[in-house]
């Protein structure tokens, strides 16, 4: 139970950050005090402990738990690999959809292919805006990610020509893929790959600092 004196007490100094503690009652404290405007916590403790204790308690969503330093490190490691695939995707992917250049796109997807390659700095990138605990920011890279990952699927769909099973009662194989049906899902993959590196990008440059230049997105 909260006494009314550590209460009291937190009120009184109003610019102390959370400090950890293994005081279990003044960690509760500063949780308190941090995310709850004053003048309703001295309401509640005019009411007692009780209207206290039935307050709801929302704190804000934290994007990122890592120092400075640590994000310089991780910007000058990864983010010029992240736009070198986003480069990759704009201009050179770009192109070899428009020509529908089968070959050179599954060679893309493949194990260390271009777009493969993309994956690694992506991942290295969001995880660094984490420390003890996954934070928000991270997730919401990582969700961006996944939407790529389902782009580059209907790129390989796209790239071998083939879908479903042929046949007799669909026996016999996959069918060969209509050509202009072939290149619209190339498109359609192309443009919500753009989508995805967008997001991920736009989450990335949110509250990334003065230190930082924003990363550019594709047009």
């Amino acid at each position: 139970m909260i006494s009314m004196a550590l209460l009291a007490a937190a009120l009184l100094e109003p610019t102390k950050l959370p400090t950890r503690e293994n005081s279990m009652s003044r960690g509760a404290v500063n949780t308190i005090t941090h995310t709850l405007p004053r003048r309703q916590l001295l309401n509640a403790l005019i009411g007692g402990t009780g209207a206290l204790l039935a307050m709801e308690v929302n704190p804000s969503p934290v994007w990122a738990e890592t120092s400075l330093a640590t994000r310089q490190q991780a910007y000058s490691r990864y983010v010029p690999r992240v736009e070198r695939g986003r480069d990759y995707w704009q201009n050179g992917l770009r192109k070899l959809v428009a020509t529908q250049n089968w070959k050179e796109i599954s060679a893309a997807l493949e194990k260390k292919g271009s777009i493969d390659r993309m994956f690694g700095p992506m991942e290295l990138w969001a995880s660094s805006w984490s420390s003890k605990t996954i934070s928000d920011k991270t997730i919401a890279m990582n969700g961006a990610l996944d939407e790529l990952r389902e782009a580059c699927r209907g790129l390989k769909v796209a790239s071998e020509g083939k879908e479903g099973g042929g046949g007799f009662f669909g026996f016999g194989g996959p069918k060969v893929m209509d050509p202009s049906k072939r290149a619209q899902l190339a498109q359609a993959a192309y443009a919500k790959g753009v989508q995805a590196i967008n997001k991920y990008l736009e989450i990335g440059n949110d509250g990334i600092g003065l230190q930082f230049a924003p990363i550019d997105l594709i047009d």
